[in-house]
């Protein structure tokens, strides 16, 4: 026998298994001490890209819901303050891929969009207006000379005929 074999024969089974016990136990703790620091590491990469979402969110309520609540009548302002403070509760506990927040997102900027339409349109009324007031100021733009004319007849007044037989002949004079 070799001395390895008689040092193996001479211990017990049981500290045998009991070393490869301990080794396993070692090999256990430094994987787990591993996935602990790897499990940090992505909880505070986390953590940074959600400060990120709730900072844009919270942008996006100070610009677009802003101007949205802000538009919407209500009887109460403690109404809208009790929005904003739900909204801001839904910012700090929640992310972007909510669908409440969603909705108010999207409802915001119909809102918007709306509100530059109708912008829009009353500019367009506005030059329009400013354009047919210009072209109707006077009488006669109105109306037309010839009208005009027959308009400022009074009572009584008879409307010079219109010489029939020079239209005639202005007629037969230019289809030859």
């Amino acid at each position: 026998m070799s001395s390895d074999t008689a040092a193996n024969a001479q211990k017990p089974p049981e500290t045998h298994d009991l070393n490869n016990v301990l080794i396993h136990i070692k090999n256990l703790e430094t994987q787990k001490q591993e996935l602990e620091r790897r499990l940090q590491e992505t909880e505070e990469r986390a953590a940074r890209m959600s400060q990120k979402t709730k900072a844009a969110m919270q942008s996006a309520m100070d610009t677009l819901m802003k101007k949205w609540m802000d538009a919407v009548e209500t009887k109460d302002d403690v109404v809208k303050q009790q929005f904003k403070t739900g909204l801001d509760t839904l910012i700090n506990k929640s992310a972007d891929e909510n669908g409440v927040w969603q909705m108010m997102v999207a409802a915001s900027a119909l809102h918007e969009r709306q509100e530059h339409n109708l912008d829009k349109l009353r500019q367009e009324n506005n030059e329009l207006r400013s354009r047919v007031d210009s072209s109707f100021a006077t009488p006669e733009s109105r109306v037309g000379a010839k009208r005009k004319a027959e308009a400022d007849l009074g009572p009584g007044d008879v409307a010079p005929a219109p010489d029939m037989w020079a239209a005639f002949a202005s007629d037969i004079g230019t289809a030859f």
